[in-house]
């Protein structure tokens, strides 16, 4: 199956910026590695496409809406990333905050320039995705085209970029609210709340790691823009534990017989059926007791 093997694809990516992001490196040797490897995955995933074509309309759109697109942000969001790294003023921290701030205004007036296809990428709309996301669709004379560069015919459609990058920029913005929260002393899973998070994690970390996977293969976060790695900090942040580098707990469920491969999630489905049915008994109970 087509999806199976580009799932694959996407989570060998996936596992590859996880260990580039972990790794001591230099911004330009990061900023290399991910280009290549993100590049790696679009020749190889290019490949796959020009031999062995899309079985209908909707997967190709599906490809070029969501699946590319999540794949290309990663070279987008690395040049801009490194671009905001080289300018940071590193004296003093209000120089910083501003430089950071002007640079998410920057961010804010890309998506003004763009606020058609950015709503239409925000709210999820489908009713023009025949025109930017098949191949071959003639827009031409029409607003509708995104002012992007001139795509590869066979292997582009005319919105697949500018939703690279919108994922790209979004994921920017996070992380540029992440420093702007670091140089307050404050972390992104306190601000706004009205007190302390007490919650803690007390189980095994790798029953986190399952549920992370499972939260990002089935695209539950971010319009299923969120990367693996992203979900785990969420988890360490709001549930006060340490995972670790997602790709290498990723492993040890790997190696696992395949009969038990999920095994606390498997848990959690017996938990749950366990509770409906207690309820089913208590009711059914309730039920011949009134008679």
């Amino acid at each position: 199956m087509i999806d199976y093997v580009i799932q694959d694809r996407i989570q060998e990516l996936e596992n590859e910026m996880g260990r580039i992001a972990f790794n001591e490196l230099n911004p330009i040797e990061k900023l290399k590695q991910t280009v290549a490897a993100v590049e790696d995955s679009l020749t190889r995933l290019k490949d796959y496409v020009l031999e062995n074509p899309f079985a209908s309309p909707a997967d190709e759109i599906h490809f070029f809406k969501h699946v590319k697109p999540q794949v290309y942000c990663w070279k987008i969001y690395a040049f801009e990333r490194y671009s905001v790294e080289s300018w940071i003023p590193k004296q003093e921290d209000n120089q910083t905050r501003n430089f950071l701030l002007g640079e998410l205004r920057t961010i804010e007036r890309f998506f003004r320039l763009h606020d058609f296809h950015y709503q239409y990428y925000k709210m999820e709309a489908t009713e023009l995705d025949g025109l930017f996301f098949l191949r071959g669709s003639d827009l031409t004379g029409s607003i509708l085209v995104p002012n992007v560069g001139e795509p590869d015919p066979s292997f582009a459609t005319k919105g697949d970029y500018l939703f690279a990058k919108f994922i790209a920029l979004d994921k920017l913005a996070s992380w540029i609210q992440q420093q702007i929260f670091g140089l307050d002393g404050l972390s992104p899973g306190t601000i706004g709340q009205a007190r302390p998070n007490n919650l803690k994690w007390t189980g095994e970390s790798i029953n986190l790691v399952e549920i992370a996977y499972g939260l990002w293969l089935t695209g539950q976060i971010n319009n299923g823009n969120a990367s693996v790695s992203e979900i785990v900090r969420w988890m360490e942040d709001n549930l006060n534990v340490q995972i670790g580098r997602a790709y290498r707990r990723w492993t040890e469920i790997s190696r696992r017989d395949r009969a038990n491969s999920t095994k606390y999630i498997d848990r959690m489905r017996d938990a749950i059926n366990t509770r409906l049915e207690e309820e089913d008994d208590v009711s059914r109970q309730r039920k011949n007791n009134s008679r």
